[in-house]
C-alpha cells in the first residue's frame, strides 16, 4: 500500500466530517498506540493556534476570500502559453477523498497560516504523477537532522510527496502578534459590553470594616447584578457608596476593532476594502466597476499564493521538462456571473 492510499483510508469524509482542520488525530494509521494526548502549556503573547486566529471575523474573513477564490480556479498544464490538449491527470482527478477543490483549498489554508503544505503522488511505472492528495499539516514534519520528510513518524521517499514552499513563514509566525492583538481587542469589546463600567470602586463610608471574605462576596454579587437580566440594576447598603473611576469609551473599543481589523488584513495580505475594514481618517475606497475590485484581488491578495503554487507544481518532478502548470482565472475575471463551476475532470480531454 502506497502513501496515498494510506492517506485516502485515513481520510475519508466521515473521519474529515468529525475532525477539526488543525487537529492532530487520535484515530489513524499513524495514531499513537497509546490513550495519552500531549498536553502543552498555553502559549505566550505573539504565539497563537490556528484556531485562535479563526476566531478574529477578520482573519477568517480574508482567509475565506483568499482560499475560496483561488480554490475555484482548475489548475492547467501548458507549454508555451498554451494550454496542452493532453493534460496531466492528476490535476482534476475526482476519484479519492479529496476533490481538487478540497485539495487546493486546505493547501492554501496551510501556506497562509504555516508557510509550507505537503502532497502525497502517486506515480505510474514510467515515473508520471497520476495521483496528488493534500497531507494535513499536523501528520507531517521535516526531519531537519536527516533531511527528509516524515508523515505520521514514518520516512517517506522523495519521489512520494511534493513539498510546496509558501511565500513568507506564514501568518502565525511572522504576524503572531497583531493576531494576538486583535483577539484582545475582541475580548475587551467583549468585556465593555458585558459590563460597560467597569471600573467601579465599592468604597465603605461607615461601620465595622469588612473582611477580605466579606469584601470579595459585596464584589462578586454587585459584579453578579450588573450582568443581570434586571438591566445592571444593583443595590448598595448606607454604608457602601459606588464610585465609578471610568468606564469604556465606546468610539476607542470601535477604532480599536477596525484597526486591529486593518492590520489582519495587511498580515494575511489582502486589501482591508475587501473585509470590510476602514482605516479611520482615510476615506473609504470606492470601485468603480466589480473588475476593479477583481483586479485588486488578483494582483494583491491571490497572486503571490497562486505564483507560489503554481512554481512549484511545474517544476520537472511535476509534469515533463518544458510544461508549465497554472491557474485558469477566467472565472475570476469574467465580466458576468455565470454558474459556479468548480474544479473537475469533466473539463479534460485526452487525460493521461
Amino acid at each position: 500500500m502506497g502513501l496515498t492510499d494510506m492517506l485516502r483510508d485515513a481520510l475519508a469524509m466521515p473521519y474529515l466530517a468529525h475532525q477539526g482542520a488543525d487537529y492532530a488525530p487520535l484515530e489513524s494509521p499513524w495514531a499513537s498506540p497509546n490513550h495519552l494526548v500531549t498536553v502543552t502549556p498555553p502559549a505566550g503573547t505573539g504565539h497563537v493556534s490556528r484556531r485562535v486566529a479563526m476566531s478574529v471575523p477578520a482573519i477568517r474573513r480574508a482567509r475565506n476570500i483568499l482560499v475560496g477564490s483561488i480554490a475555484r480556479c482548475p489548475l492547467e498544464a501548458r507549454q508555451g502559453g498554451t494550454r496542452m490538449d493532453s493534460q496531466p491527470v492528476w490535476l482534476t482527478r475526482t476519484d479519492g477523498v479529496q476533490s481538487p477543490h478540497f485539495r487546493m483549498t486546505w493547501t492554501i489554508d496551510d501556506l497562509l497560516f504555516y508557510g509550507w503544505s505537503l502532497w502525497a503522488l502517486k506515480r505510474n511505472f514510467d515515473g508520471h504523477v497520476i495521483r496528488a492528495d493534500r497531507v494535513p499539516f499536523a501528520q507531517w514534519e521535516v526531519d531537519a537532522a536527516h533531511g527528509g520528510i516524515t508523515v505520521g513518524g514514518k520516512r517517506v521517499n522523495d519521489d512520494e510527496v511534493c513539498l510546496i514552499p509558501g511565500i513568507d513563514e506564514g501568518l502565525l509566525e511572522a504576524s503572531g502578534d497583531a493576531v494576538a492583538h486583535a483577539v484582545e481587542v475582541n475580548r475587551a469589546a467583549a468585556r465593555a459590553a458585558r459590563n460597560p463600567s467597569a471600573q467601579v470602586d465599592l468604597h465603605q463610608t461607615s461601620g465595622q470594616p469588612l473582611t477580605r471574605e466579606q469584601a470579595r462576596d459585596l464584589v462578586d454579587a454587585w459584579s453578579t447584578a450588573r450582568r443581570g437580566d434586571n438591566g445592571g440594576v444593583a443595590f448598595t447598603s448606607q454604608n457602601i457608596e459606588a464610585r465609578e473611576l471610568g468606564k469604556s469609551e465606546p468610539q476607542l473599543l470601535v477604532e480599536g476593532r477596525t484597526m486591529a481589523a486593518v492590520d489582519c488584513a495587511r498580515a494575511v495580505g489582502v486589501p482591508a476594502s475587501l473585509i470590510d475594514a476602514h482605516q479611520s481618517g482615510a476615506g473609504n475606497l470606492t470601485y468603480h466597476n466589480q473588475d476593479a475590485r477583481n483586479v485588486e484581488l488578483i494582483d494583491y491578495g491571490l497572486a503571490p499564493y497562486m505564483a507560489a503554487v503554481a512554481a512549484r507544481l511545474g517544476l520537472d518532478d511535476m509534469v515533463p521538462r518544458g510544461t508549465a502548470v497554472a491557474f485558469d482565472l477566467s472565472d475570476l475575471t469574467s465580466a458576468t456571473v455565470g454558474d459556479l463551476d468548480v474544479p473537475d475532470d469533466d473539463r479534460q480531454v485526452n487525460l493521461r
